[in-house]
């Protein structure tokens, strides 16, 4: 919990006797949730797989920042879901729908647990569509959807009955919007499951994965921000 403190306000030298950011920071890091392994979920399945694993079996706590934007993510979706349902477009309207998904073979058993954006019918076509929002920094930098994000959407379109997914982005600045069309595809469905059934295979015999981002051209440079960049590069060190 944050300490006590006066601060002080630079720009007429008064006293403050509260710090409302502290404040936010207490609250979200309460507001986190455990990990357990067999218990997995849509939005880490894109990211590398020994991210993944060490988030399990070394958690630490996410940063202020990165909580921070969260937040304020939470609360663009709660709005674009409260415009759709005022929205003369729409006969249905749900947002926030949980979903999961059981998974059991002879040497794997785990649960998908995730929960859906927005769950749509549209009045004049009668079409079912499952929208998953994203908040960006810059809308036009995105040309196509991120191969995490259709992952995630992925799962949600195995999940329930849909004509389709949107994945729909969100300038922060501004509400500047793009958006793209995912249809439900069984073979990239069966490469996510496979790749949740490697996590979950590497953590229940507590093997770690390979280091699958810094062997990659295109993604290495996301390694310099993961919270596991020291652990990482210690065990490719050791050649593990």
């Amino acid at each position: 919990m944050a300490e006590d403190r006066r601060l002080s306000d630079f720009s007429d030298n008064k006293i403050i006797d509260i710090d409302i950011g502290c404040i936010i920071d207490d609250y979200l890091e309460e507001e986190g949730r455990p990990k357990t392994v067999g218990a997995y979920y849509p939005s880490e399945i894109g990211m590398c797989i020994r991210r993944s694993y060490y988030s399990y079996v070394l958690p630490k706590p996410t940063e202020a920042g990165a909580l921070r934007i969260f937040a304020l993510g939470n609360n663009l979706h709660a709005f674009i879901a409260d415009v759709l349902k005022k929205s003369d477009e729409f006969s249905f309207v749900e947002d926030e729908r949980p979903i999961k998904i059981p998974y059991k073979d002879e040497k794997s058993s785990f649960t998908i647990y995730g929960r859906i954006d927005d769950y749509v019918i549209t009045k004049n076509t009668n079409k079912k569509i499952i929208i998953e929002a994203k908040s960006v920094g810059d809308v036009l930098k995105i040309n196509e959807p991120e191969p995490k994000h259709v992952m995630q959407l992925m799962l949600y379109l195995s999940a329930m009955e849909a004509d389709y997914g949107m994945l729909l982005y969100a300038d922060k600045k501004n509400l500047n919007i793009r958006q793209f069309r995912v249809d439900y595809d069984d073979s990239v469905y069966a490469k996510i499951i496979t790749r949740f059934r490697d996590l979950d295979l590497h953590l229940r015999n507590k093997k770690l994965p390979p280091a699958e981002y810094y062997f990659d051209a295109k993604k290495v440079w996301e390694c310099k921000y993961c919270p596991y960049f020291k652990e990482c590069m210690q065990a490719i060190a050791n050649n593990d």
